[in-house]
C-alpha cells in the first residue's frame, strides 16, 4: 500500500548543517539541545543548542573507521561503534565530549561482526552477527567502559540467517527487556532475555532482504525494513508482548521504500526513514513525510534528528499547525540517495 501525500506531514522537518560530508548512519538524541551523530571515516558530531552548531569530535587515528551507532548519555558521554569483520569492530567511549575517546572493545575474532548496541541506562547489549551458529551477544553493566561475550544469550541461528547495521538499530531495550531483529535467511525477532525467537511475516533475502530496524512503540514494537538492493521493496510490522506467549507480530501494509531507521513518538506517532524518504505511521496508515533520503532516525521526548548521506541531517519536530497551514511548511524533496 502506498503512503499518501506529504502535503500535511506530522512533523516539522528542518534541514541543518553538520559541516560534513560523510555517510552518517548513527544518531542519538539526548534532549531537545544535545545529540550526537557517527558516520564514515571515524567521524563523530555533536551538538549542543539543538542542532544550530555540530561540532567535530571524532575517534583520533579512526579514519579507516564506519561509526554506525552512537549511544549518547548526555553532553560529555557517549559510545560509537565501528563495523566491519575482525578489528575493525570496535567500541570507543567519551567522557568529556569527545575531547579524549578511550577503546572499550576491539573484536578479535575475524569471523565475528558487530551491528548495534541499546542502552537502559549504565546497562547495555551489543547484537553481533553469528559465529559457529549462533548470534553474539556482550552486554556492559557500566555504561559501555567493559563489555562481556554472554553466551547465553546469543540466540541460533536459521540458514544464511543475520543482522544488518545499517543504522545502529537493529537492538532495542524495551519495557519487557532487549530483543533484536535479523534478516538474510530469515526475518525474526529475538527476545534476548527469554531467548524465545518469532518469525515475523515480512520479506527476507540472501543477503539484502529482512528486517533492519526495531522501535519502541508504548508496550510493543514496530518493526521495519526490506531490500537494500532494491530500495523500492520496504515491509514493516507491529509486535506486542504478552506474558504467557512472548511476543506475536502482525504485518503492516509496506512504506514506500526500503526503511533502515525506525523511532517512535511514543505509541502515537513513529517513523521511518531510509533512502527513499520518511514515512510516519499513526495506529496502522502510513503517510509520507519527505521523499528526501535518511539512514537514522532518533527520538527524545518530542525533538528528534535524522541523518543520512553526504552529512545529511535534519531536526524533527512534532507540527502544532493545523492542516491547512501546515501544507505550505512541508519540506522539500530532494532526489534520494542511493545505499
Amino acid at each position: 500500500m502506498a503512503a499518501a501525500s506529504a502535503s500535511n506531514p506530522p512533523v516539522r522537518v528542518e534541514a541543518q548543517d553538520s559541516g560534513v560530508t560523510v555517510r552518517l548512519r548513527g544518531i542519538s538524541a539526548v534532549d531537545a539541545n544535545i545529540a550526537w551523530a557517527s558516520g564514515r571515516e571515524g567521524t563523530v558530531l555533536r551538538t549542543l543548542d539543538g542542532g544550530k552548531h555540530w561540532t567535530k569530535v571524532s575517534v583520533p587515528d579512526a579514519k579507516d573507521l564506519d561509526f554506525r551507532d552512537i549511544e549518547a548519555f548526555d553532553a560529555k558521554t557517549a559510545v560509537v561503534l565501528s563495523i566491519g569483520p575482525g578489528a575493525a569492530s570496535r567500541v570507543y567511549r567519551t567522557e568529556d565530549g569527545g575531547k579524549h575517546w578511550t577503546l572499550a572493545l576491539k573484536n578479535d575474532d575475524e569471523r565475528a561482526f558487530f551491528d548495534c548496541m541499546a542502552f537502559d541506562g549504565k546497562q547495555g547489549w551489543m547484537w553481533g552477527d553469528p559465529v559457529d551458529g549462533a548470534f553474539q551477544v556482550r552486554t556492559t553493566l557500566d555504561g559501555g567502559r567493559t563489555w562481556t561475550f554472554d553466551k547465553k544469550l546469543g540466540s541460533g541461528m536459521w540458514k544464511d540467517e543475520a543482522a544488518f547495521a545499517a543504522s545502529g538499530t537493529c537492538i532495542a531495550h524495551t519495557r519487557h527487556g532487549a530483543v533484536a531483529v535479523s534478516g538474510g535467511g530469515a526475518s525474526r525477532l529475538h527476545d534476548l532475555g527469554s531467548g524465545i525467537v518469532a518469525f515475523v511475516d515480512m520479506p527476507h533475502r540472501v543477503p539484502g532482504g529482512g528486517i533492519f530496524s526495531v522501535a519502541p512503540r508504548g508496550d510493543g514494537l514496530l518493526l521495519v525494513g526490506g531490500d537494500f538492493e532494491h530500495d523500492a521493496q520496504g515491509s514493516a510490522a507491529l509486535a506486542t508482548f504478552d506474558t504467557l506467549h512472548g511476543w506475536s507480530t502482525d504485518p503492516l501494509p509496506d512504506p514506500r521504500g526500503y526503511r533502515s531507521g525506525a523511532a517512535c513518538f511514543g505509541e502515537a506517532l513513529c517513523l521511518a526513514v531510509g533512502p527513499t524518504g520518511v514515512d510516519a505511521l499513526r495506529g496502522k496508515q502510513w503517510t509520507a513525510v519527505s521523499d528526501t533520503g535518511y539512514d537514522a532516525v532518533d527520538i527524545a521526548g518530542k525533538v528528534g534528528w535524522m541523518s543520512g548521506d553526504k552529512g545529511r541531517i535534519a531536526r524533527i519536530t512534532l507540527s502544532l499547525l493545523p492542516p491547512q497551514a501546515s501544507s505550505s511548511k512541508s519540506p522539500q524533496a530532494s532526489p534520494p540517495s542511493k545505499p
